[in-house]
């Protein structure tokens, strides 16, 4: 490749290629396939072609998600060619914003756009053509829901494997498979029709899951039952209690889903009541309908019941441990339970003692208490807090030089790679040097001027060595104003105190000891130092610069 920064070679014309496809129908060798038209192009056009970039099976709808395109992207900020080549323009992209983005930031890095179907791209093309991608994008959409439709409305299953039943394979006269085909699983679903039952007779969906994980019956994924299992999500037909397959009705078009443009990702959304299709199979019921009734009976009672918050993203932790206990049994999370405040294992709640054998529940208030204390007595003792700010210090230190040295290396690395590239040039422009071999060393140093460039973007510069000297203090008459705070629980002093301890611990793991009422904590955090009382032992692990794990027995 050329140097981006010498006029003169700059104006040759070095193309990298760009295929894609994303149906499942096609294959590899449509990636092939568009390189081969995309390399005869580029000879008819004089343009020499350095690189070729491609993703395979993946949507044009985004390009956050394209591996391919960004690693092309990232040599075109290089300088590693300066026209890019693909079939048409919507193997770039079929977003209208995308596109123009693309050709936007493509033109900034003096990198145009020719294919094999517009020529040579400009703002018109990007305009007429990507409106049109956009539109052809929506009227594969439109057709693809219409088809699906008309399986649901042919008796027929549009998604994938549901607990109870196993796919059916069989194939028309014309031997393509026939998709959607269903049969039940009679084993499956008799525990369905189990779990119908006892929900109808009063069991709680924890109970439930309970005891199918005590009887060792297999999950639909193969694991523990969880309570979210059977009781899901009303409004989204999840859970077992809420399919209404299992009362012979096939539902599509409950819920539609929409990417995101700038993380390719797709989220779910509520989809339009109206659009809704019901189908139904009566060969496919497992329920009947009078117990299918008694379960929704139930549930809009348990639904009617107590009012809960619908907004708990908006709300404080009342807690200062709320969302940071562990069970150091089993790993799972642990919970409130009860109006005393006190914290169980949820997987033990959820899934039953075959789950986890720690069934006591341990006071938030005693593991708070001993969470201010060990914060002022211990953690801000004037010689840890030397201690610990001495270590980071070094800390930062040894980062700084490490990461100093790194970039040393890769900017040595970038200026050899220049002069190298730069004494070819001005050989071949004495006339001293010529032929293809030239070239091809250009390219090969001009990518790696691309990565070393990119590298060093990528490379974190030096950290700034800047320790308060009264940070001690600070801190000390921060916990102080804390502990006393957290007496009044619905002050706003108390909530923000909250929040501060919060940003400091990451994990509390609770283990329970032999001897009744005694736990054993372990503490993850930032700045973390936790003692226990009376015989319990803690183990604290600090997590932020140069702090290293303690153990505090008292």
């Amino acid at each position: 490749m050329i140097s981006a920064r010498s006029p003169a070679p700059r104006s040759l014309p070095r193309a990298a290629l760009y295929a894609r496809f994303s149906s499942d129908l096609q294959k590899q060798t449509s990636i092939e396939d568009q390189f081969v038209a995309c390399r005869a192009f580029a000879a008819r056009q004089g343009i020499e072609v350095v690189g070729a970039f491609e993703d395979a099976g993946i949507s044009g709808a985004s390009i956050a998600n394209r591996p391919g395109f960004l690693a092309m992207e990232r040599a075109a900020k290089g300088g590693a060619f300066n026209v890019v080549i693909c079939e048409a323009l919507d193997r770039l992209s079929r977003s209208q914003a995308d596109i123009a983005a693309i050709y936007e930031d493509l033109r900034f890095h003096g990198v145009a756009i020719h294919t094999i179907s517009e020529g040579v791209v400009d703002e018109l093309h990007v305009g007429l053509k990507g409106t049109m991608n956009a539109l052809f994008l929506q009227e594969i959409r439109r057709k693809t829901r219409r088809g699906l439709e008309g399986v649901v409305r042919d008796g027929r299953h549009t998604g994938g494997r549901v607990y109870g039943y196993a796919i059916r394979r069989e194939f028309d006269a014309a031997g393509e498979p026939i998709r959607g085909l269903r049969d039940i699983v009679p084993a499956e679903a008799e525990v369905v029709v189990e779990i119908f039952r006892k929900y109808a007779a009063g069991a709680s969906p924890r109970a439930i899951a309970a005891d199918l994980n005590a009887r060792g019956v297999p999950s639909p994924r193969g694991k523990a039952w969880n309570a979210s299992t059977i009781n899901g999500n009303a409004e989204r037909g999840n859970g077992v209690i809420h399919n209404e397959l299992y009362r012979g009705i096939l539902v599509f078009g409950r819920q539609t889903w929409l990417k995101d443009r700038s993380t390719g990702a797709r989220n779910a959304r509520k989809g339009d009541p109206a659009s809704i299709v019901r189908q139904e199979v009566p060969d496919l019921r497992i329920v009947p309908e009078e117990l299918w009734l008694k379960v929704r009976a139930r549930y809009e009672e348990n639904r009617l019941g107590p009012q809960k918050t619908s907004s708990l993203a908006s709300v404080r932790p009342r807690h200062l441990l709320s969302g940071k206990l562990t069970c150091g049994c089993c790993g799972g999370p642990m919970i409130r339970s009860g109006s005393e405040q006190r914290f169980v294992c949820s997987w033990r709640r959820e899934r039953g003692s075959a789950a986890c054998d720690n069934g006591r529940g341990v006071k938030g208030a005693d593991i708070a208490a001993r969470v201010l204390t060990a914060l002022r007595d211990r953690l801000l003792a004037p010689d840890i807090v030397a201690s610990a700010m001495k270590e980071a210090r070094l800390e930062m230190e040894k980062r700084n030089r490490a990461a100093r040295g790194r970039r040393g290396k890769l900017e040595a690395e970038l200026a050899e790679a220049k002069r190298r590239s730069e004494r070819l040039i001005d050989q071949v422009a004495d006339g001293v040097l010529s032929g293809a071999a030239i070239k091809d060393k250009l390219s090969v140093l001009e990518v790696q001027r691309a990565a070393l460039e990119a590298a060093l973007t990528a490379e974190e510069a030096p950290s700034p060595i800047s320790l308060h000297p009264g940070i001690a203090e600070h801190y000390r008459r921060v916990v102080i104003d804390l502990a006393q705070a957290l007496h009044r629980s619905d002050s706003e002093a108390a909530a923000e105190a909250r929040d501060l301890v919060r940003q400091l611990i990451e994990t509390v793991v609770v283990t329970p000891l032999p001897e009744r009422g005694r736990f054993a904590l372990t503490v993850k955090g930032k700045i973390a130092a936790l003692v226990s009382q009376d015989g319990d032992c803690t183990t604290v692990v600090g997590a932020g610069v140069g702090f290293e794990p303690t153990t505090f027995r008292l």
